[in-house]
């Protein structure tokens, strides 16, 4: 298994039949995936969810990351 990477920005887009989402790696790596209505909501629940869980815990590398994208 690959080392996980880090999420530089996230972009969507819409196309016909859905959606368009291009996520971009702090190495640059670029990834593009298509995704239906259906897909982006259950995607945007899933991650309410987790926003609203008070018992997530980061790592220092997650924290510093998200420190990285303020600046």
């Amino acid at each position: 298994m690959s080392a996980m990477k880090i999420l530089a920005s996230v972009s969507t887009e819409e196309v016909p039949g859905g959606y368009q989402l291009t996520m971009e790696t702090d190495d640059r790596q670029v990834i593009r995936l298509f995704a239906t209505e259906n897909q982006v909501s259950d995607l945007a629940d899933e991650l309410d969810e987790l926003l609203d869980d008070d018992e997530v815990e980061f790592t220092p590398e997650q924290k510093h990351a998200g420190e990285e994208q303020l600046s």
